[in-house]
């Protein structure tokens, strides 16, 4: 029973506080809709504030109250996370157009994927080649990224670009397990 008192005692004090806080925020700079009212209406006078039931419901929700101010801060933002790129060390085999093709032809007995490579990303597939230089060398590419909150495992086809990694075309995305 003591912590009961204890904890309704400190929520009047911090019900009593806002209270306070609250109405000096309230006399320095009143409501704009209050302004407006008693500039039409010479008579108009704001309602009466009852503080009074504030404080009691205050005094029993007052571990929310105390992380109000936390949330009218504004946080600090994240650092941006770096966006993946395909790197020297993510690069395997040396594959032709025809030979990726070959390799990711999608077989499905039941018909529902279309017989073309990549299957139902074919037609992203064709987008990718239409971009890229005739004659451009494909390399595989496989990598482990942190994507922030998880790891991944990514693979695909990059073109190569003056023996650099250039734009890619991801065929494997897939959640790491945590080790």
């Amino acid at each position: 029973m003591t912590y009961l008192y204890l904890y309704l005692g400190i929520g009047l004090l911090v019900g009593i506080g806002f209270s306070i806080n609250g109405a000096r925020a309230y006399a320095n700079a009143p409501p704009i809709t209050e302004v407006v009212a008693q500039a039409l209406d010479p008579d108009w006078q704001p309602p009466r504030r009852r503080w009074l039931p504030l404080i009691l419901i205050s005094s029993v929700i007052w571990p929310v109250l105390l992380l109000l101010p936390l949330l009218e801060r504004p946080f600090e933002p994240e650092a941006p996370r770096p966006e993946f790129a395909v790197a020297g060390d993510h690069l395997l085999e040396s594959l032709t157009v025809v030979e990726i093709e070959a390799r990711e032809r999608v077989f499905d007995p039941l018909g529902a994927v279309p017989d073309l490579p990549f299957g139902h990303l074919n037609t992203a597939w064709q987008d990718f080649l239409a971009e890229c230089e005739e004659g451009v060398e494909f390399r595989r590419f496989a990598a482990d990224w942190n994507a922030g909150w998880c790891k991944e495992r990514r693979e695909g086809y990059v073109e190569m670009v003056d023996g650099q990694p250039g734009r890619f075309f991801m065929t494997v995305c897939k959640t790491l397990p945590e080790e």
